[in-house]
Parts: structure tokens; sequence; C-alpha cells
């Protein structure tokens, strides 16, 4: 799977208007914090940890400042759901562990009723209001 922008929505959870809202909202949080946000869904996870998947995800993709370390990739896997906030190791004193995981149980009753975008909007905002850009 390829990266195709700031939203990439290979689970096609999204209609286009809720896509183009979300890559907007994180083009501003990266002109505002210069942290890379990034939102990806995929179809099912190949057997593979969310964990993991989100890591290598990241990382093959170069999301976040190579210098900095400092992106943040959102995956969800809606069919076998799974959420998981992946952080480069430069940004995690801002966003550790435990602040991703509220950003995640932000997510969570939204995707319940099957609310994605407003899920996913609600993440993102969780994770703009810990690393500095509360809006």
């Amino acid at each position: 799977m390829a990266l195709t922008g700031r939203v990439t929505d290979a689970a096609t959870i999204l209609n286009d208007a809720e896509e183009d809202g979300l890559s907007k909202r994180l083009a501003r949080y990266e002109a505002r914090i210069q942290h890379q946000m990034a939102i990806v869904t995929v179809p099912d996870l190949h057997g593979v940890s969310v964990e993991d998947f989100a890591t290598c995800s990241g990382n093959r993709w170069g999301i976040g400042r190579a210098a900095h370390d400092d992106g943040i990739l959102i995956l969800v896997a809606p069919t076998e759901r799974q959420i998981r906030v992946a952080t480069g190791s430069g940004i995690e004193n801002l966003l550790p562990d435990e602040k991703a995981k509220a950003a995640i149980d932000a997510m969570t009753p939204r995707f319940k009723r099957r609310d994605y975008a407003g899920g996913l909007s609600a993440g993102v905002e969780a994770i703009a209001a810990q690393t500095g850009d509360p809006q």
C-alpha cells in the first residue's frame, strides 16, 4: 500500500468531503507546529499486530521530519477493530503512550457508532491539544 497524502483511506470508511476536511486540519497542524501527522486506514492487517503495522508503515513512509523523528501516524483497521497512534521518538516526550491512548479513547465511542470521520477528528484534536496546537 502506498501513502497517498495526509489521509490515506484504503479501508474506504470516509467520503471525499470527510477526507478533505481531515487533510486540511492535518495541514494546518503541520504548518503551525511543524510535526507531521498522517491518518491511514487499512482493510486488514494481514496477520500483523497493529503496533508493528503502524510502526513499520510510519518508518517506511517517512512520516515526520527525518532530523527530528517527530511523525505521528493514526492507523485504523476497522474490520479488525484496531486503532494505533504511532509516534517517532522525537515526539514521545509531548505524546507519550498514555496521551496517545487518550486520543484513542476519544475516537472509540464514535467508531462504535461507525462515525469514523468524527472519531478521527476527535483523535486529531486530542493529539493536537497534547502537542501544542489546541483549536
